[in-house]
C-alpha cells in the first residue's frame, strides 16, 4: 500500500504583476535617461541648489534599482499614467525619491556643505596647496559646513587673520594661492559633510577642475537656494560663533 505524497500548493499568480514590474521598469529607465541627459550636457551643475540635492537622491535610487542583484525596487515606486511623458514620469520620480526614509535629513542643525578650489591667481587655473617637507600636506580643496554661507566664504576664509576652523584655506592663502566656491548643497548636515569626506576625491565634486561649471557667488547661491525653501526668516546665529564670542575678554 502506497501512502500519497501531497504536493504543496503552488503560489497563485497574480496576474498584474508582470504589468507592475515593466511599469517599475519604465520608470527607472526613464529616471536614468535624465541622469544621463543631465551629466552629458553638464545641466547638473547649473541647476539650483535644492534641485541638485534631489537629482543626487534619484542617481543613489536608480542604482540600487539597477543592481544586477536587484531583481525589484525594495519600496513601490508610483506607476506612471497611461499617457505620461517623460517630464512627468521624472516628477513623480522625484517625489517619490524624496519621500524615502534614506532621503531625509540627520538630525542636528541645518546648514550648507560647500567646497573650495585652490587656484594659481596669476593663471586661474587649478593649483593644490603643496605643504612643506618630505610628508607635507597636498590638497587642491576644501570641504566645510557652516550655517551662513556668505559670511563663511567671504568674511572668514578670505580673512587671512581668521583664527577659527579652516586652517587649510589659511595656509593655502598664506602660500600665495586664492580659492572660489565651487559647489554647495543645501540643506545638509555636519553628518552629510562628514560623509562627504568620507567618500574622498573632492576632484569629482568639483565642477571648476572637471570643466562643467563657473565659480559661485555665495550671495547669489544663498538667496536662490532660500527662496527655493520658503525662507523669509533671517538665517539663526551660528552656535560656535556665539560662544567664540563669549570666550572673548
Amino acid at each position: 500500500m502506497t501512502a500519497a505524497v501531497q504536493l504543496p500548493a503552488a503560489a497563485p499568480v497574480d496576474p498584474a504583476a508582470p504589468a507592475a514590474q515593466r511599469a517599475r521598469g519604465r520608470v527607472v529607465e526613464v529616471a536614468a535617461s535624465l541622469l544621463a541627459s543631465l551629466d552629458y550636457t553638464g545641466a547638473a551643475a547649473r541647476l539650483p541648489a535644492a534641485t541638485r540635492v534631489q537629482v543626487s537622491r534619484l542617481r543613489h535610487a536608480v542604482k540600487l534599482a539597477t543592481r544586477p542583484a536587484a531583481t525589484s525596487l525594495a519600496v513601490p515606486v508610483p506607476e506612471p499614467a497611461l499617457g505620461s511623458t517623460p517630464a512627468d514620469v521624472a516628477a513623480a520620480v522625484g517625489r517619490w525619491a524624496a519621500a524615502q526614509p534614506w532621503a531625509q535629513l540627520d538630525p542636528g542643525p541645518v546648514g550648507w556643505v560647500y567646497l573650495l578650489c585652490f587656484r594659481d591667481p596669476a593663471t586661474g587655473e587649478h593649483e593644490p596647496y603643496r605643504g612643506k617637507g618630505a610628508g607635507g600636506q597636498y590638497a587642491g580643496h576644501y570641504i566645510g559646513w557652516t550655517r551662513h554661507l556668505v559670511r563663511r566664504v567671504m568674511r572668514e576664509h578670505r580673512n587671512p587673520n581668521w583664527s577659527g576652523r579652516g586652517r587649510l584655506v589659511r595656509v593655502a592663502l598664506a602660500a600665495g594661492l586664492t580659492f572660489e566656491l565651487a559647489w554647495v548643497e543645501y540643506p545638509a548636515t555636519r553628518s552629510r559633510e562628514r560623509r562627504i569626506k568620507n567618500q574622498g576625491s573632492a576632484y569629482r565634486r568639483c565642477p571648476l577642475c572637471r570643466g562643467i561649471g563657473a565659480p559661485l557667488d555665495p550671495v547669489a547661491v544663498m538667496a536662490a537656494a532660500l527662496a527655493d525653501h520658503g525662507a523669509r526668516q533671517p538665517i539663526p546665529p551660528d552656535p560656535d560663533r556665539l560662544v567664540r564670542r563669549r570666550e572673548l575678554p
